[in-house]
């Protein structure tokens, strides 16, 4: 028997009430990695102690034989329908490809199983026509939707379908209690969108492509991975195939295993793909939304956004693959090169989902909350963070935001790439000051005078042209930066 988890039973205690007060289109919310293939399974054995017949619905061969192995793991007898796999017709429980039933529903030589209860599994498409003819055939079944987030692709809610939301948990909850690991954001590089049209509720991709597969743009990618997660197993969302497979090479260019894989590609090489990121063969696997819904690989803690997107179901899904757990995993890295941080909010953000909001709800106001409370991207790290008065500083390396900084902040209602935008004349005197002052710390310490040369090269990018230099006691300005410079080098180790 699988033990489930406290709100996976209060999730199912949930449902049960609202089907017993007459209710019988529940959407089901709970985050990626919490969970929701493991409650459908254990309700559906219990639906089977009744007597009852039910389905088990989802749009991708992945995600069906998910679902298969996990009723396998709770002893539940059931059939595939799906292409290329063997029927099983006797089975009270199908899991069903959508794809497979639309295109067999009409044929004469289809047997439409029976169904007293169904689950349809990445419910947020549940408004789409294939499911909501296969909704129509069921008219007196039970539905249930599972999924993370209970929006459509264009930010609407699903209220013309379902008739109540139940939540089982957030991913801050989740956190809380060790199910998920905790994220963290870094944004090195804002795209700019501006001349971007909106289709269908998301940037046009053919024209998102070309703004975003672009030479120095990939190189960034490259470069802030080798800077910040170098170790991390990681998954990069791109624009599009050829994005895909542009950021795949430039990384093996750059000494960085890496894989690309796409829905064109024969399901025994994606495997094989997926399989050597999990096994640390590769360090890398790059896609265009392939694996946003329905993958899991547990040991990969870090995931880049190299496509921007309106959508925050998108977003959050993008971003919940790397949640989960796993040994020696602390956090979940999300290197955001797309902006999504500062147009959706954090992924653990609390989040009020309900099933009749429209896209207007969700948008995010332009500047309402002072600048302290205000997303801050910090100029030396490129960690996001929400600066308080108590702990103004960079969570990471401590750096505290100039005043100066935080004009520019509340101006933009973001910062993009701030060390280009506030400019500060360096004299060669304030260099020779800076270096006269680490020296004075050196001697102090007893540190050889190398040591204050890579100071002033961590600083000012160069070595110090004058070295013959007096020590002179150092400001707390340049303690500060020392403090930060010893912490920087002591996380990197």
């Amino acid at each position: 028997m699988h033990q489930l988890r406290p709100y996976q039973k209060d999730s199912i205690a949930k449902i049960r009430s609202l089907f017993l007060k007459g209710k019988r289109k529940i959407l089901l919310v709970a985050p990626t990695g919490s969970g929701k293939t493991v409650i459908a399974s254990e309700m559906i054995r219990r639906v089977l102690e009744g007597d009852k017949k039910c389905l088990f619905v989802a749009h991708r061969r992945e995600l069906i034989m998910q679902a298969s192995n996990k009723l396998f793991d709770f002893g539940v007898n059931h059939g595939v329908i799906m292409a290329d796999k063997s029927p099983n017709p006797q089975a009270n429980v199908q899991v069903v490809s959508i794809q497979t039933f639309v295109s067999r529903i009409d044929k004469k030589t289809f047997d439409k199983p029976e169904a007293d209860v169904i689950f349809l599994d990445e419910a947020h498409r549940s408004a789409s026509n294939s499911f909501a003819n296969l909704i129509n055939e069921y008219p007196h079944a039970y539905i249930i939707g599972l999924t993370a987030t209970p929006c459509r692709q264009d930010g609407r809610g699903l209220g013309d379908i379902y008739e109540e939301l139940v939540e089982c948990s957030s991913i801050k909850e989740l956190v809380n209690q060790q199910y998920l690991v905790p994220s963290r954001v870094i944004a090195p590089t804002l795209p700019d969108l501006k001349d971007v049209k909106i289709t269908g509720g998301d940037y046009n991709l053919k024209m998102l492509n070309k703004k975003m597969n672009q030479t120095k743009l990939v190189g960034d990618i490259v470069e802030h991975w080798k800077l910040y997660a170098s170790e991390r197993p990681t998954v990069v969302f791109a624009t599009s195939v050829a994005h895909s497979k542009y950021i795949a090479k430039i990384f093996c260019q750059n000494g960085v295993p890496a894989l690309h894989i796409d829905g064109d590609m024969k399901e025994i090489r994606r495997e094989q793909a997926l399989s050597s990121l999990k096994n640390n063969e590769i360090k890398i696997i790059s896609c265009c939304q392939l694996l946003s819904e329905g993958w899991d690989c547990p040991p990969v803690s870090c995931v880049i956004l190299a496509r921007p997107t309106k959508s925050l179901s998108l977003y959050i899904q993008m971003v919940g693959r790397t949640l989960r757990p796993y040994k020696n995993k602390k956090d979940c890295l999300v290197i955001d090169h797309s902006g999504a941080v500062y147009s959706h909010g954090f992924p653990d953000e609390e989040r009020t989902w309900r099933l009749d909001f429209s896209k207007r709800d969700n948008k995010k106001p332009k500047i309402t909350l002072p600048v302290e409370k205000q997303p801050y991207t910090c100029t030396e790290c490129f960690t996001v963070y929400k600066p308080s008065k108590n702990a103004p500083e960079c969570p990471m390396c401590l750096h505290v935001p100039t005043k100066k900084e935080k004009i520019v902040l509340l101006k933009q209602g973001r910062l993009v790439e701030l060390k280009k935008k506030v400019k500060q004349t360096v004299t060669p005197q304030d260099k020779n000051v800076f270096f006269a002052q680490v020296l004075y710390y050196a001697k102090q310490k007893g540190y050889i005078k190398g040591w204050a040369s890579w100071i002033f090269k961590d600083k000012f990018k160069h070595f110090p042209y004058k070295k013959d230099i007096l020590p002179a006691a150092p400001s707390d300005e340049v303690l500060k930066y020392i403090k930060h410079y010893n912490i920087k080098r002591a996380k990197a180790l």
